[in-house]
């Protein structure tokens, strides 16, 4: 008999445990969610210095054409090409939690447009990669980044 409740004992423990890294990892989840949705914001308005402000210090550029660099390589190449006028949006599609719950992917699409040019409509689509990881403060910011522009349909 005292078998049997110790092995029971033993189920249900896991099974709470279980319940419990279940709830956690949504919790993540929404955090990156939001963490998604606050990063699109600080770039619309702050510019360059939002954009750069959701990346981990330790955080890889992973740039077309560039060499892979770090995070003042990252601001030194976009202080030379960023344009405000530009309106990037972005919409997560998937965020996967590791099972240690200190890293995590989104993978969504994006789409640039040019508030110059209203009349132009959106100028290029693509999906992206962003890595998170959960920082001391419990904040998750970008280690790295990366997407690809969809090709341009032929009319």
């Amino acid at each position: 008999m005292r078998r049997s409740w110790v092995t029971a004992l033993a189920i249900a423990s896991l099974l709470i445990g279980c319940g419990l890294a279940t709830d956690r990892t949504q919790q993540d989840e929404q955090a990156i969610r939001k963490a998604e949705a606050d990063f699109e914001t600080a770039r619309a308005a702050k510019g360059l210095e939002g954009w750069l402000s959701f990346f981990a210090e330790d955080a890889t550029d992973i740039a077309a054409g560039d060499p892979i660099a770090d995070k003042a390589a990252m601001r030194a190449r976009l202080e030379k090409r960023w344009n405000n006028d530009l309106i990037l949006k972005w919409r997560p599609v998937k965020i996967r939690v590791a099972r240690g719950g200190d890293m995590a992917f989104s993978v969504g699409t994006w789409q640039l447009a040019d508030k110059s040019k209203p009349t132009a409509g959106v100028m290029a689509t693509g999906k992206y990669l962003t890595v998170w990881g959960k920082q001391q403060d419990g904040s998750w910011r970008v280690l790295a980044d990366t997407g690809v522009e969809d090709p341009t349909p032929h009319k």
